[in-house]
């Protein structure tokens, strides 16, 4: 029996969600911190996850956020920066690796001197062609040994080299933060009244960061939203989710869930909760 229909504040402004990461692998630790203090939205995710004896690949979704992931192999350790994908891609990954993960919340306040943020949608490079220094925070990473551990030489690698000391909040922080907090209706119809700027000028700036308009991360936190609620039963139907959701309709909500995944709710919900089963041996 689902579970009694989640308000939408429920889930607004939770943490970024791969399900196939934090339930299709072994060991999975994450931890939600306060990252750069020059930026409205101050957050940043920390993951750390164990695989298993046989190689796998893992389905990616959108999640709207930059994404820093160090597969620790000894010697052979390595890491890419990532931008947001606007639809699923596939991750493989070594057996028996340990992988540390870094999401911020927002491209803002993030010094990039050899990359630039918004050429990342879609793509991803080496973290030591992005980073000056990279080398070393790799190899510092795989030396660590627990998770609070490599989040903390992470943490001072960022304020050496990474968080930009005079970064001053924009109104693009702003919007960034009412994207994710509000419905899309308000967000986006009334932009001029909350910001004082005109949407034309909002949407050239928020591109100018992002890499994407504000309508389509708007689009892309909805259906996290979405998959949120799906995944841990927070919904009493599709019907009422869409409408939950801020969606004009199931029919609505369906397409713009095909969009990012390429199946429908259902099929999706339905191949999760396979793999799921045949990883904890219950099929």
């Amino acid at each position: 029996m689902r579970k009694e229909a989640a308000k939408y504040d429920y889930w607004k402004g939770t943490p970024p969600f791969q399900p196939f990461v934090t339930r299709y692998t072994e060991s999975y630790l994450e931890n939600r911190m306060d990252w750069n203090p020059y930026c409205v939205e101050k957050d940043a995710l920390f993951y750390q996850f164990v695989t298993d004896e046989e190689k796998v690949e893992i389905e990616l979704v959108s999640d709207a956020c930059l994404n820093v992931l160090f597969e620790l192999d000894g010697a052979d350790s390595c890491a890419w920066l990532s931008g947001t994908y606007l639809r699923p891609t596939f991750l493989t990954l070594k057996p028996n690796t340990t992988y540390f993960g870094f999401k911020p919340y927002t491209n803002l306040g993030f010094k990039s001197p050899r990359v630039n943020l918004r050429d990342l949608v879609d793509s991803s490079v080496d973290l030591t062609q992005a980073f000056p220094g990279a080398k070393q925070l790799i190899s510092d990473i795989a030396e660590a040994t627990s998770f609070g551990e490599r989040t903390g030489v992470f943490n001072k690698f960022s304020w050496e080299h990474l968080i930009d000391h005079n970064y001053y909040p924009t109104f693009v922080d702003y919007l960034g933060v009412l994207l994710s907090y509000s419905e899309e209706q308000i967000s986006l119809n009334n932009i001029d009244k909350v910001l004082g700027y005109s949407e034309r000028h909002c949407r050239e700036k928020f591109k100018d960061f992002y890499g994407i308009s504000p309508k389509k991360y708007s689009d892309i936190i909805r259906f996290q939203n979405t998959l949120k609620a799906l995944v841990f039963g927070w919904y009493e139907g599709l019907s009422a989710l869409a409408c939950e959701c801020g969606y004009f309709d199931q029919a609505h909500l369906t397409r713009d869930f095909r969009r990012y995944t390429n199946e429908s709710p259902g099929k999706y919900l339905e191949k999760y909760t396979k793999q799921i089963a045949l990883k904890n041996g219950c099929v």
